[in-house]
């Protein structure tokens, strides 16, 4: 297992995201612009000259529609989802117009409207530690949202990542993700 790595990539841009709508567990599709950043992040990846073993996604649509596309770019497919990859739930605050916040305070929404961060962590720790067992030894791919991941990463990496970017690509190590609490 420590040998395995985990390229974790957030989903292609959604109208909500365009809107600055906090999406959370609301299931919104990609729009044609998230089909091409998740086209181009398959490009990249593929030109890479690196190998993966597995594709995993959240089962949102957005997610798992991302992971298929670069998965058609690299020729690798959808092997399963993971519900515990969903994106953290904002409660009544889903679907909140954040246009004109700062990052800060669009955390800030988050944090008093939807599940708690340090659940949020914890769920993202669990998960990926199960993908880890699931994918011994294996470079794994794992498409979910900005968020998770964010909150999860800064706890592994010991970081205050900035908001992620649709398409953005993070690699963290199993002796990484092991260590984490």
């Amino acid at each position: 297992m420590s040998d395995t790595t985990l390229t974790l990539i957030r989903h292609g841009q959604t109208d909500w995201n365009l809107q600055r709508r906090l999406q959370g567990r609301s299931d919104i599709p990609l729009n044609d612009t998230g089909r091409e950043q998740a086209r181009a992040v398959g490009r990249e990846l593929a030109a890479s000259g690196e190998h993966w073993d597995a594709l995993v996604s959240s089962p949102l649509m957005r997610a798992k529609e991302t992971a298929e596309i670069i998965g058609e770019q690299i020729g690798l497919p959808l092997s399963r989802t993971y519900d515990e990859l969903v994106e953290r739930s904002f409660g009544d605050a889903e679907g909140y117009d954040c246009t004109g916040t700062t990052d800060d305070e669009r955390h800030a929404i988050m944090d008093r409207h939807g599940e708690a961060t340090e659940d949020v962590v914890q769920r993202g720790l669990a998960v990926l530690r199960r993908i880890l067992e699931d994918h011994p030894g294996q470079h794994v791919m794992v498409v979910a949202h900005g968020t998770l991941i964010r909150l999860t990463v800064d706890r592994i990496l010991g970081t205050e990542l900035p908001s992620l970017e649709n398409g953005q690509v993070l690699t963290v190590t199993a002796g990484q993700v092991l260590a984490a609490r």
